[in-house]
């Protein structure tokens, strides 16, 4: 088992043993794999709040996403929502130009969980949403570009890796093929591109220092709040302000 799993016999006998908290979740997957055993996760973090870290590091990929394709001339639609002939669905960032007849289909992934089905979905999409286009806009014999934008941090890589022969398929292209597409797109591109965790962490950091009013401005704003509060006093409960 422990060859079919790319791991030692000593960390199967320690899964065997009821030991998983010893081993990583690399090694407990490569074993699952072997045995064909799909084992899912359900995180928790800080009282549940998982699902609204992943949300705001899905945005922040997002807003570098479209600031990089703006900066080289595309024309943007986030959650571009679409229903063709009764197939609905949505992509994260729908980009086009209009002068190379171009459209570019973006999803943007913070972790790589289901690989089949992301593979599904978004090939559900990229054949959906220039046929769409078509009719909406009347745009026709477009160049489809596909491209998979994954957080590059060590567990997506990992998965890549992992599955390099699938993915050397369904996304050939890399860094350099796309910032060429973007540039000049002619031809196909189907590609994945890796935003470093730094620029997610940037991004984040920047919308929240942004956030805060500078200490000049807040200091106003108390005084403000003073001025008017000893004037008229606090609105009452159950009054609209």
């Amino acid at each position: 088992m422990g060859a079919l799993a790319h791991v030692s016999q000593r960390t199967v006998s320690e899964l065997e043993l009821g030991r998983a908290d010893r081993l990583s979740l690399r090694a407990i997957d490569r074993i699952a794999s072997a045995l064909e055993i799909d084992i899912r996760l359900d995180p928790w973090w800080r009282g549940g709040e998982l699902d609204r870290l992943l949300d705001r590091e899905h945005a922040t990929v997002v807003n570098v996403v479209v600031k990089r394709l703006r900066s080289t001339g595309w024309q943007i639609r986030v959650e571009y929502g679409f229903n063709h002939f009764g197939e609905r669905g949505s992509v994260d960032v729908l980009a086009w130009r209009a002068n190379a007849r171009a459209v570019l289909v973006v999803e943007v992934k913070t972790r790589i969980a289901d690989i089949q089905a992301m593979l599904a979905t978004f090939d559900r999409k990229a054949r959906i949403v220039p046929s769409d286009l078509a009719e909406r806009e009347g745009w026709s014999d477009v160049v489809v570009g596909r491209l998979l934008v994954v957080i590059g941090r060590a567990a997506n890589r990992d998965v890549v890796e992992d599955h390099a022969a699938i993915f050397d398929v369904a996304f050939p292209e890399r860094a350099v093929e796309v910032r060429r597409w973007l540039r000049e797109p002619a031809g196909r591109l189907a590609a994945i591109w890796f935003v470093p965790p730094s620029s997610v962490a940037a991004g984040k950091h920047a919308r929240r220092a942004s956030s805060r009013p500078r200490t000049g401005q807040a200091a106003a704003v108390r005084a403000r709040i003073g001025a008017s509060s000893g004037r008229a006093g606090l609105p009452s409960r159950g009054r609209s302000c």
